[in-house]
């Protein structure tokens, strides 16, 4: 049964890898605040400060909105899992070279254990315990890589995780 549910399980990842992304021109920071607003209660209800520096004059990325969009929200909901009430997150968004926008999200909550570190974006990784499938940031590693993008993670045990999407700023086919 758990080979079957497997099987099912990375059908389905192959799946959403396999889903053609749309193109459009996209502002990175006001998709970041369209995300923001949908997850703004939780954070205002916690005490949960949101701190976001958009560079100025980024240029605009050609890639999938609604698939950044599955992306953020994925993350910021981890982050905002992960920290206490009053906690802190901030967000970046900035140029790296001519042609790759990065997005940094980094909270102050609990990190991750080294450990974890290598596998966190593997299909059925959870930290969470009951409350986790350990899909999200398969999913998340999935689109990104299919948006011709990646993503890293930093972090340190007590002083938080910090995750930065790096996306080409046209989308190379």
């Amino acid at each position: 049964s758990v080979d079957r549910c497997s099987a099912i399980t990375h059908r389905l990842l192959g799946f959403a890898k396999r889903m053609d992304p749309l193109t459009e021109r996209i502002a990175m920071g006001s998709l970041i605040e369209e995300v923001l607003s949908f997850q703004g209660k939780e954070a205002e209800f916690r005490g949960v400060a949101v701190n976001v520096n958009v560079q100025d004059d980024l240029p605009i990325v050609e890639s999938d909105r609604g698939q950044l969009q599955q992306v953020f929200v994925n993350i910021l909901g981890n982050a905002l899992a992960a920290v206490s009430d009053g906690g802190r997150i901030d967000v970046s968004v900035e140029l790296e070279g001519t042609d790759t926008v990065a997005v940094t999200i980094s909270d102050d909550g609990p990190g991750i254990p080294r450990e974890h570190l290598s596998r966190i974006f593997e299909p059925f990784f959870s930290t969470k315990g009951e409350y986790g499938t350990g899909l999200g940031l398969s999913i998340t590693f999935g689109i990104v890589t299919n948006l011709g993008g990646r993503i890293d993670v930093q972090s340190e045990v007590g002083k938080g995780a910090s995750f930065t999407v790096r996306l080409p700023t046209r989308r190379r086919i």
